[in-house]
């Protein structure tokens, strides 16, 4: 008899425990809201459930901030589009994270080192893909070839030797960041951010310079997951 009342006892405690804490569905994610910015060139579609099928709803603005609840298995997030449960595409929203001043500086220190040695002597063009292609796109080392570099005769194999041109015009060459603040007000900052499964670093400073004019430099790099190698695709600078 108190076997039986016992077990009665034990299933009650089991229903009533199932209806607090319910199971997560397989259909998506559960995890802690993540805030999300929409990065599209136009407006990003506002859907009513996980999939292009379902009725829009609504759409959102570039750099527009939501906030996201869940994400489903075929890459939808929930968030709440007036009041109501909605859903976007998280291909099309970028997930801001935190990242030290010291891997900053340790992630910029490592590309400009790379490409300040293609500066040391005349290379054969392989040799300058070779040197800058662990943190440099091809496409970024193309363009920095093209504009920086020029022929100076060949090797005693006969291939083409190459060396950095020596001009005003900054181009491709990465600006070193001043860390120490020997002619910047402010440290480097950096943005760091997942969109679609890809992370990206800009990193910005601002700087004073009598000759080139007081600017905004500007670092790009990405990286397609945390394991590979951080690599440069964009540099850039704006003037005052």
């Amino acid at each position: 008899m108190k076997i039986h009342t016992f077990t009665k006892l034990l299933i009650c405690f089991i229903l009533a425990f199932s209806f607090l804490f319910p199971l997560t569905s397989n259909s998506g994610h559960a995890a802690a809201t993540k805030i999300a910015y929409v990065d599209v060139s136009g407006s990003l579609n506002v859907r009513s459930g996980p999939g292009t099928s379902y009725k829009k709803v609504g759409s959102l603005k570039d750099n527009a901030k939501v906030t996201v609840y869940a994400k489903t298995n075929n890459e939808w997030a929930e968030i709440r589009f007036k009041k109501k449960k909605a859903y976007v595409a998280t291909q099309y929203l970028r997930f801001y994270s935190s990242i030290s001043s010291a891997e900053v500086k340790r992630i910029t220190d490592r590309v400009i080192a790379m490409q300040r040695k293609t500066w040391e002597r005349n290379y054969t063009k392989k040799q300058i893909f070779s040197i800058m292609s662990p943190g440099f796109t091809t496409s970024f080392i193309e363009k920095f070839f093209k504009q920086q570099m020029r022929y100076v005769g060949n090797d005693k194999n006969g291939n083409s030797l190459y060396h950095q041109i020596e001009t005003e015009v900054w181009g491709y060459n990465v600006d070193a960041f001043d860390w120490d603040l020997s002619y910047s007000p402010k440290k480097p900052s950096a943005k760091f951010y997942t969109k679609s499964g890809t992370q990206y670093l800009i990193v910005s400073q601002y700087f004073y310079n009598d000759m080139d004019g007081n600017h905004w430099s500007y670092l790009y790099l990405s990286r397609s997951s945390s394991k590979s190698n951080w690599k440069v695709y964009k540099n850039s600078r704006k003037y005052d």
